[in-house]
């Protein structure tokens, strides 16, 4: 199977994923673009799938969101406790994150709004737009002695399923692509923290990670509830 393409840092690149995992999030997304409206991607052989292949395919398209929202939760929580304790690093944190433009839906409800196209797109939106921060927090966690391994495996992890949750939605979902792109261009969201994150004073770099990592958990969390509404809108559960 010819590597999956992965939008990073506006330039088209192909990273190979492997497993079995992937080729099931990418039967799964079509079959969620064929809900509903017929779409010219979609095959016949998809409606011939059997419901215990499809609830099958649910379990590991939810388990990759899960598990992306539940290692940054994990981050966060052990970089607040160790490095954050009667600092005030909390006051200014949600207001810092460079997502905030998108105004992509907060909670269940407001997601349950918008039909899977949108749903799919904002997926996509957030996912690229943590790209840059991602792959900084991978080169200049390293350099950060205080920092455990634990931080570095965790940012690592949290890349590498940034990488296949987008190549899930790039492969089947490729009409959305523009509109995404037109989307953060509009929105001018682009990360610009790199020199708080690599600052040679330490409040500041930790600051600058706190903020990094409360953000993240929050839009992993959205990653990870809107693909769970589009698994459980096609198994007819919502």
């Amino acid at each position: 199977m010819a590597p999956a393409p992965s939008f990073r840092g506006h330039l088209w690149t192909y990273n190979p994923v492997r497993g079995s995992c992937l080729l099931l999030l990418l039967v799964m997304s079509n079959l969620l673009l064929c809900q509903g409206n017929p779409c010219p991607s979609c095959g016949p052989d998809l409606f011939a799938i059997s419901l215990k292949s499809l609830t099958d395919l649910f379990i590991d398209a939810t388990w990759l969101s899960h598990e992306f929202h539940n290692v940054s939760a994990v981050m966060f929580k052990e970089f607040n406790e160790k490095y954050a304790q009667g600092k005030l690093y909390h006051i200014n944190a949600t207001n810092s994150c460079h997502t905030n433009s998108f105004h992509s839906p907060e909670d269940r409800y407001k997601a349950h709004q918008l039909n899977n196209e949108d749903l799919s797109k904002w997926t996509l939106v957030l996912l690229y737009s943590w790209n840059n921060p991602l792959y900084h927090l991978v080169m200049e966690l390293p350099s950060m002695r205080e920092l455990s391994e634990t931080f570095l495996s965790s940012a690592r992890k949290m890349e590498t399923m940034s990488d296949k949750l987008q190549a899930f939605i790039e492969s089947h979902f490729r009409k959305i692509i523009a509109a995404v792109l037109q989307t953060m261009h509009d929105a001018d969201s682009s990360w610009s923290r790199l020199p708080s994150l690599t600052s040679s004073e330490e409040d500041r770099r930790h600051s600058e990670l706190y903020n990094l990592f409360h953000c993240l958990r929050r839009d992993a969390g959205k990653v990870d509830m809107y693909i769970k509404i589009l698994a459980c809108r096609t198994r007819g559960t919502c």
